[in-house]
């Protein structure tokens, strides 16, 4: 995994050492498919968004105020029952909807963090929401 990697699972907001992130409220645990349509581990990993007991799941990662540009992938490689609708700081970042030939849809966007913490949410119309990996950085 590439520097900084931060493995995020079902569990809570808190100080992880380096880095603070989490779910602003349990949300089981993370998938890893072993799958061979994977191009890489990033792709076979997934966390839930909408799951029963926690349907509308927010995500949240320590990170200065000021502008990031997040790249965020959603998808399985095992199933293609979803719509995702993933949100940054407010922003429809991916969209789409999945199928056997392309099991995951990505998104780019510049966002900016205003109360010291970045937030991934579900955006309007999401089904069985999925987040594979986010890549974050300051541009410029």
């Amino acid at each position: 995994m590439p520097a900084g990697y931060l493995k995020a699972d079902g569990t809570t907001y808190r100080n992880r050492g380096a880095f603070s992130y989490g779910w602003t409220a349990a949300n089981g645990t993370g998938k890893d498919r072993n799958s061979a349509l994977s191009p890489d581990q990033r792709y076979d990993t997934l966390v839930r968004m909408q799951k029963p007991a926690n349907p509308n799941a927010v995500f949240e990662l320590a990170a200065p105020n000021g502008t990031y540009r997040v790249h965020l992938v959603s998808g399985d490689p095992s199933q293609v029952n979803s719509v995702f609708r993933v949100n940054v700081e407010g922003t429809l970042v991916v969209s789409g909807t999945p199928t056997s030939a392309t099991r995951w849809i990505e998104g780019t966007a510049v966002v900016t963090v205003s109360d010291g913490r970045l937030t991934i949410s579900n955006g309007t119309g999401a089904v069985n929401n999925k987040v594979n990996y986010l890549d974050i950085d300051r541009p410029g």
